[in-house]
């Protein structure tokens, strides 16, 4: 798992929920250059991304992530924390490509609810315009 936050304090806190849900295979970068190094080095299989990285560091990342020709991660899922999670934002992180969205801060049960959600309940990706998207999840009949 890589755990990408430019905080070093918030990057501590999602590391010890997670090593308390018995994840352990923890990597961590700040930032986008150091992120696309652990991308290569580490081979993660789910990202937890700030989306409030400077520099629209967290745009770009997704962005590059999704695309197949430059990424062989295209489908690794995509939980991104948000600070201010307003309708656009949100929007524009989905169009991207996350999985889930969830706000900070984060209680340890809200952090697992959304990873067994990756977990548990994968989705399906499909290849539109020359980068890898994912198709949206069907909403059950006895959700309303």
């Amino acid at each position: 798992m890589l755990l990408i936050d430019a905080s070093p304090h918030y990057r501590r806190i999602i590391r010890t929920m997670l090593y308390q849900a018995q994840l352990h295979r923890i990597f961590e970068a700040s930032d986008l250059a150091s992120a696309a190094t652990m991308f290569i080095q580490k081979q993660p299989n789910i990202v937890i991304l700030d989306w409030d990285l400077p520099d629209a560091g967290s745009m770009k990342c997704l962005a590059s992530m999704r695309s197949f020709k430059t990424s062989p991660f295209a489908k690794a899922p995509v939980l991104v924390m948000m600070e201010r999670a307003d309708r656009r934002s949100v929007v524009h992180a989905a169009k991207l490509g996350a999985h889930e969205i969830i706000t900070k801060p984060i209680s340890p049960n809200n952090l697992w609810l959304h990873l067994s959600g990756i977990i548990n309940i994968p989705r399906k990706y499909k290849e539109q315009g020359g980068s890898i998207s994912l198709v949206p999840r069907a909403i059950s009949n006895n959700m309303f």
